[in-house]
């Protein structure tokens, strides 16, 4: 099917005003309805998007999606996509097709990876060890305002010198963030996810802890073991195309996804997504993506997250018990 055919005979979508959105909007999962009475016609799924800006997207032809620029003059998502398309990694992440202008904004017109499912469950696990870009955390300014963040967060983490200073880094700031979720130790960390016929959980960035993990995976596949060693095989074809693609290995990843998706039909998928801080590195550069960061080394910790995820998914083993309630830690704070 070409991209006209996709988008022809259905009218650009009408996209979400930038007005404050409903609290659940504002978390992770939103569940929209589509952009048209042709769209719901041909759409076997209520559109759903997880995680991400709220109105960030929006449903186009009945097997694509639009996902707005955020930064208007930032085509970094645009570029990555056009490059994956070429490379050998091209099956692990969504079909591109172009990028479209709109009423003065800009998106990219990519696969609406719904359709390969009927009433899917649906999980965003944010991968590496760095969720932040390098040129975030150059400034070296101890500010206030992150201090206060971090103690209400966290009341016991400041040490005696930020007592102190009452004051901290961004760089503190975000390697704090990230140590409060398993991207630390474990190189990912459980976004949001929905089970069919519930609704979305999304305050799960506090699950830390192997056992936790454990736990909302097992609910979340139904503790299904079929469904484990799919994900588990997909998994270990992601590594595998991403250890040999060009642009990935020259790249940092920074902020992408993998969006797991099942249903009762026995159909199961995984893909990578979220190009938009995919830099490039120096010509000739490559990293391992799996060493340790260091201001200006450029590693991610992409591929070490994905080896945990396989590692977990190969010993998981699941109880028979009720897999319908996914408990989040508590003292759960999302940003």
């Amino acid at each position: 099917m070409t991209t006209d055919s996709l988008v022809n005979g259905f009218p650009p979508p009408p996209l979400p005003e930038d007005e404050e959105q409903p609290e659940l909007l504002q978390t992770a999962l939103d569940l929209s309805a589509p952009a048209s009475d042709a769209l719901v016609k041909n759409r076997k799924n209520a559109w759903i998007q997880l995680a991400g800006h709220p109105g960030a997207f929006a449903p186009a032809g009945p097997s694509t999606i639009w996902k707005r620029r955020i930064n208007f003059k930032d085509s970094t998502e645009t570029r990555a996509y056009e490059m994956l398309m070429k490379d050998s990694a091209h099956d692990i992440v969504p079909e591109f097709f172009r990028e479209v202008e709109y009423n003065g904004e800009y998106f990219i017109e990519i696969e609406d990876l719904l359709q390969h499912f009927i009433n899917p469950n649906i999980m965003d696990i944010k991968i590496g060890k760095r969720t932040f870009m390098e040129s975030e955390v150059k400034n070296p300014v101890l500010r206030k305002d992150l201090y206060e963040k971090m103690v209400k967060l966290c009341p016991g983490a400041p040490t005696p010198e930020e007592r102190e200073q009452q004051a901290i880094t961004k760089l503190r700031y975000m390697q704090f963030r990230e140590e409060e979720s398993s991207t630390a130790e474990y190189g990912f960390r459980i976004e949001a996810l929905r089970v069919s016929g519930e609704s979305p959980t999304t305050n799960l960035k506090k699950v830390k802890t192997m056992a936790q993990i454990e736990n909302v995976l097992c609910k979340f596949i139904k503790n299904q073991d079929s469904v484990r060693w799919k994900f588990h095989s997909r998994l270990k074809q992601i590594k595998e195309k991403f250890e040999s693609s060009s642009f990935l290995m020259s790249h940092q990843i920074i902020g992408s996804s993998i969006l797991f998706m099942f249903d009762e039909m026995g159909n199961t998928g995984a893909w990578m997504i979220d190009f938009s801080k995919t830099v490039p590195l120096p010509q000739g550069k490559t990293l391992t993506h799996r060493d340790d960061w260091a201001l200006g080394n450029g590693e991610d910790g992409y591929l070490y997250g994905v080896d945990s995820l396989i590692k977990i998914f190969e010993n998981l083993e699941c109880s028979k018990s009720d897999s319908r309630n996914i408990h989040a830690p508590n003292n759960q704070h999302d940003g």
